[in-house]
């Protein structure tokens, strides 16, 4: 009976120490808990069925909104409307329909509500951007993340290499092996384990010993500056010569308008030298109407004065210096720095120029800069990089125009409604939509083709009304591209128009309250016919 206690007794001792040597040496067995499609609200794990991507759009579920974002959203089952009352709007989407009520209009959807495995389901461009969250999606890993802007988090760095795993233990899964210096979001204490969440990545387990436990406080709050109530309302000036005291005397309120900024700054040369146009009767004309005036600064488009002004630590320095005295002399609180035709060796370059900037001016001063649309996949390959620029200026002007050059081979729209709203989209990832300026054309072009050979020029709202009135021409409704459309025949050569006027330039603009922007930003003052300053002044207060 002894022998067999003790045989007993060896044999716990022996699985006693495989549990202990198999618990201090862990597990090598990998995850496959991410190998799908997953969606992290902070480091929780949400239900399969609270999520879906259909025809490439991202959908929330009814209920999911109900407990993570919006306590009072509802849905008539009897009309089959969901109704969303929340301070940015009021907004009522109908099941299966691609135009939804906001405020006292509509805005249209590329993707209706729809119901799935019983749940109703909302597309996240209907709703997301009226809540104070950030949410963006990781392609790469197919995973969809949402943090809280109105949140404080943890943040914190391995201290060594260590592995992330599904659960509290080292018989756990590793999800994945992080090296040291790995930034952390940490979420909960768990024995010897923290739960964390890689910023844009994976949710899971560190042991505590591996951690740097002097925590940061983070926030995701957007630092920009209002300059009205509701969304800004800003147009450009061009004024690329000295302004006689008779056209001084020519200006007007403009309906609406919030900020007029005359293009009187220009970097003149790789030394950094300025062109100052600046007239101190402009600016006390317009602060008398109640209009604000923004300095501008270009690069005189020129890529070679770009790089040979930015690259250099000292002359952007002095650059920066001249413009910010400029600003001085005229009483200006705000900038809106605009270097097109740029060199992609000089993205870091701009960056650099518009951080010391915002060192020198300080904090209160507002500055803008102006970027393109994105246009190749790899980010690393475009002129601007605009997650950084986002990071230091108060505003991001997205040009949303140009979409078919002055100089293409082929006739289009200068800013088709989808390309417009698909540019706006592919920012987010890097943009917030509360520093973003919707860039609009005020501008259209005039299409001539002759034997093949493609050529346009630039006309204004008023040249377009006077062709269709001198050759009695009746415009027609594209639907692909939002717009009035004329096309016609003189001597042997083709003509083709897609109309900038009130009916696209609401269509577009509208975009502003779909996806709650911070303003809309039109180029440029004199292209336009009077009343558009009506309907962009009307589609923006729909938001009040």
């Amino acid at each position: 009976m002894k022998k067999l206690f003790m045989g007993l007794l060896l044999i716990v001792v022996l699985a006693a120490g495989a549990f202990l040597f198999v618990e201090n040496r862990g597990t090598s067995k990998i995850s496959t808990k991410y190998d799908k499609f997953n969606f992290l609200t902070e480091d929780k794990d949400i239900d399969k069925d609270d999520f879906c991507i259909e025809d490439g759009m991202i959908y929330l579920s009814l209920d999911y909104i109900k407990e993570y974002l919006d306590k009072g959203i509802e849905y008539d089952e009897s009309t089959g409307e969901v109704k969303i009352n929340n301070n940015h709007a009021n907004k009522i989407l109908k099941l299966n329909e691609y135009e939804a009520k906001f405020n006292s209009g509509t805005i249209d959807l590329r993707a209706p509500v729809i119901e799935k495995n019983g749940k109703i389901m909302l597309p996240i461009e209907a709703f997301i951007y009226d809540y104070d969250v950030r949410l963006r999606y990781n392609k790469d890993i197919r995973l969809l993340l949402l943090d809280y802007r109105d949140k404080e988090y943890d943040l914190t760095k391995t201290t060594s290499e260590t592995l992330l795993r599904e659960s509290a233990s080292k018989r756990s899964p590793i999800i994945k092996k992080l090296p040291k210096g790995e930034e952390l979001y940490v979420y909960e204490e768990k024995g010897k384990f923290y739960k964390v969440r890689m910023p844009e990545g994976y949710a899971g387990y560190v042991l505590k010993k591996d951690l740097d436990e002097n925590f940061e406080k983070v926030s995701l709050k957007s630092t920009s500056k209002n300059t009205s109530d509701g969304p800004i309302n800003l147009t450009w000036d061009y004024t690329y010569a000295e302004h006689s005291e008779d056209k001084i005397n020519q200006i007007k309120d403009i309906k609406g308008l919030d900020v007029i900024i005359p293009t009187w700054f220009s970097i003149r040369n790789g030394n950094g030298d300025m062109i100052d146009r600046g007239n101190q009767n402009y600016i006390k004309k317009y602060k008398d109407l109640g209009i604000d005036v923004w300095a501008y600064l270009d690069n005189s488009f020129d890529p070679n004065i770009t790089h040979e002004a930015l690259s250099n630590e000292n002359t952007r320095k002095k650059v920066i210096n001249k413009t910010l005295e400029l600003c001085k002399k005229y009483g200006m609180k705000g900038i809106n720095i605009d270097f097109e035709h740029t060199k992609i060796d000089d993205r870091d370059y701009i960056t650099d120029f518009v951080r010391e900037f915002r060192q020198a001016a300080g904090d209160d001063f507002i500055i803008t800069v102006d970027v393109t649309p994105q246009i190749s996949a790899d980010v690393t390959k475009e002129p601007y990089d605009r997650k950084a620029l986002a990071e230091i200026a108060d505003y991001m002007v997205v040009m949303a125009y140009d979409q078919h050059w002055g100089s293409s081979d082929k006739a289009g729209s200068v800013a088709q409604y989808k390309w417009v709203e698909g540019s706006v989209n592919v920012l987010f990832r890097n943009i917030p939509n509360k520093k973003m300026i919707l860039g609009v054309p005020l501008y259209t072009r005039i299409w001539k083709e002759v034997g093949g050979k493609v050529t346009s020029k630039t006309i204004s709202m008023d040249e377009v009304a006077r062709i269709i009135a001198a050759k009695g021409l009746k415009p027609v409704w594209d639907k692909e591209s939002q717009q009035n459309y004329i096309e016609y025949q003189e001597n042997n050569a083709d003509y083709k128009i897609w109309i900038e006027d009130a009916n696209s330039l609401e269509k577009k603009v509208s975009l502003v309250n779909k996806y709650n922007l911070a303003g809309v930003g039109s180029w440029r003052l004199g292209f336009e016919t009077p009343n558009i300053w009506d309907v962009i002044s009307k589609e923006l207060d729909k938001t009040n």
